[in-house]
């Protein structure tokens, strides 16, 4: 094996890796968000308190994200999987905008703004 051939397998396997790496996190994120929501934990609670929506918003956003994950998950259904990843997308960057438009720092709105980049990227890496 040359070195030539070494770095194109090793540059393979890395851009394999960088491929589901935002999938991952998003696909983690969104399992345990869709819990915290249906479970409606004191942390959700009050991060809705303080955004001023109503606990029942977080029973819809728990239920949008359980049927992302199934249509994530799911083997086939590439327009379905699309379209899950364009509304976690819109949580994800509804959750940032809430947290801009209340006025809360970076230490909010930074994390949801990452997800939703995420969540581009992971898009961005299915098959055409």
């Amino acid at each position: 094996m040359t070195v030539n051939s070494t770095i194109r397998s090793r540059g393979t396997q890395f851009a394999k890796l960088a491929k589901w790496l935002p999938a991952t996190a998003v696909v983690a994120e969104t399992a345990v968000g869709s819990y915290w929501d249906l479970a409606r934990i004191p942390y959700v609670r009050d991060v809705f308190d303080k955004l001023g929506y109503p606990d029942y918003f977080a029973t819809i956003l728990g239920a949008a994200k359980v049927a992302a994950l199934a249509a994530i998950l799911t083997p086939g259904h590439p327009r379905t999987k699309e379209w899950a990843y364009a509304g976690l997308f819109f949580i994800y960057g509804g959750a940032a905008a809430s947290h801009l438009a209340v006025g809360d720092g970076p230490d909010k709105w930074a994390g949801p703004m990452v997800f939703a980049a995420s969540t581009f990227a992971a898009r961005a890496a299915l098959p055409a």
